[in-house]
């Protein structure tokens, strides 16, 4: 049984001059008459092959076709190829840039993308490209620019998408969310994760929801604290700390259930901050040691850093735990005013933020400094000099400005600026405090990053 023939295009060259064969009642043996294959008339017809000027022309006397349209018809054929190949290409240099970037290549992966005409892309690639572009700049650690690339790519995705490409959707929400609660859109934030949960699929990866759970309960956590001073948000900033509690758990639960040691370790000292907001300070003293007694014999064990990549990441990640556990413990034992121990508590969070990330490194100054003012009033030191508290503030603003932390900078200068102020060092502490207005109000206009021209 013979198959039957693919469907061609009418608007096409091939289609065309089938129609009017068939029109002509004429078969492909008549067409050709001899003077060419019938194999090649059939070729042409299903679009396989371009043909030459003079068959072109024959083919048009042969038929009673304006010749005029059928080159029309040619050029529109080798541009549509031509198109094709285009999208071809880079689809293939999206792959080997995400490749690059899961390599941790990010520079490499990113200058790869900016060879492509993004603009001239057809919009079910343009998305995608804007979404691996906000990629490698989150990789970076350049939050604006991820960020706009993000919205770039959120408005150009299509809402109903092949399952292929649910998982890069669900991973540029993720991004973007993760990008807003860095600038501290905490709104918008929220929003991009609600939407990573609706996304999910059966086949989503566990720690893809486990990441959009962790996400939620930060951004409800920080918005709790966004009202301290207000009497009147003391509930609905409890509610918060549930919600973000309930997040928490959830995924850490999650992780467990991966094996996932160290989020499932982090995420335990997430919850110990909650605990601690919601005035449960035994619940997040007890786990926070559990955390600290787990991971401190290993990372005081391990050995240097070597040339291995993975285990230098896993070395700095669990020192990374170690340095949150302590610091969070530093500060609960200085919120019960017993300096010495919140101090030894910051020495060990120090030690193992040297081996960690510049943020942990950042946050053990900030909590050191805060130990160390209490310390100040509580002695009732004189005002004179360069405090301890204030060569902690200065370090730990020294660590965050080379990065676009800009939550925890402003968080610093804030800080400094008030214990200025407590000095009797008006004119410094001022100084400070517009630093962390000025550079919260650069942040509120990142919040329309579409309003800026893309010159990256």
């Amino acid at each position: 049984m013979a198959r039957p023939a693919k469907r061609v295009s009418p608007d096409t060259l091939g289609g065309r001059i089938r129609a009017a064969r068939q029109s002509l009642r004429l078969s492909l043996a008549d067409v050709a008459d001899g003077r060419y294959s019938t194999s090649l008339i059939s070729q042409i017809e299903r679009n396989r092959v371009e043909p030459s000027p003079e068959s072109l022309r024959f083919l048009a006397e042969r038929l009673n076709l304006p010749l005029d349209d059928l080159m029309v018809l040619v050029q529109q054929q080798r541009e549509s190829e031509a198109e094709a190949n285009r999208y071809k290409e880079n689809e293939e240099r999206l792959n080997h840039a995400l490749r690059l970037l899961e390599s941790k290549h990010a520079k490499a992966a990113l200058d790869l993308i900016k060879t492509i005409n993004i603009e001239h892309t057809p919009p079910s690639l343009r998305w995608r490209l804007y979404a691996l572009k906000g990629q490698c700049f989150f990789s970076l650690r350049q939050f604006v620019e991820a960020q706009r690339q993000f919205f770039q790519a959120a408005a150009l995705r299509p809402e109903r998408l092949p399952t292929e490409q649910m998982l890069e959707a669900t991973l540029l929400h993720l991004h973007l969310a993760a990008t807003c609660r860095e600038l501290g859109h905490l709104d918008l934030a929220n929003d991009h994760y609600e939407i990573v949960l609706k996304l999910m699929q059966p086949d989503t990866p566990i720690h893809y929801v486990a990441e959009a759970h962790w996400g939620l309960a930060l951004v409800s956590f920080e918005r709790a604290d966004s009202h301290r001073d207000d009497e009147q948000w003391a509930v609905e900033s409890n509610q918060l700390k549930e919600r973000a509690l309930f997040h928490a758990e959830n995924a850490r639960t999650l992780y467990r259930s991966i094996g996932d040691e160290i989020n499932e370790s982090l995420l335990s000292c997430e919850i110990a901050l909650i605990h601690q907001g919601l005035g449960n300070l035994d619940q997040a003293r007890a786990c926070l040691q559990e955390v600290l007694a787990k991971w401190q014999p290993r990372v005081a064990a391990a050995p240097p850093p070597g040339k291995n990549a993975l285990e230098e990441r896993r070395q700095k990640q669990e020192a990374s735990v170690v340095a949150a556990a302590a610091a969070y413990l530093a500060s609960l034992e200085l919120q019960c005013q017993r300096y010495e121990l919140a101090l030894q508590y910051v020495q060990q969070a120090h030690e193992a933020a040297r081996k960690s990330y510049i943020l942990r490194r950042a946050e053990a100054y900030l909590i050191e400094g805060q130990i160390f003012e209490a310390l100040e009033q509580e002695q009732g030191a004189p005002p004179t000099g360069e405090s301890r508290a204030e060569r902690a503030f200065r370090a730990a603003i020294a660590e965050l400005k080379p990065t676009h932390r800009m939550a925890a900078l402003i968080h610093a200068h804030d800080l400094l600026g008030r214990h200025l102020l407590k000095r009797g060092r008006i004119k410094e502490g001022e100084y400070e405090l517009d630093v962390a207005r000025a550079l919260a109000q650069t942040r509120r206009h990142w919040k329309d990053p579409l309003a800026t021209p893309d010159e990256a």
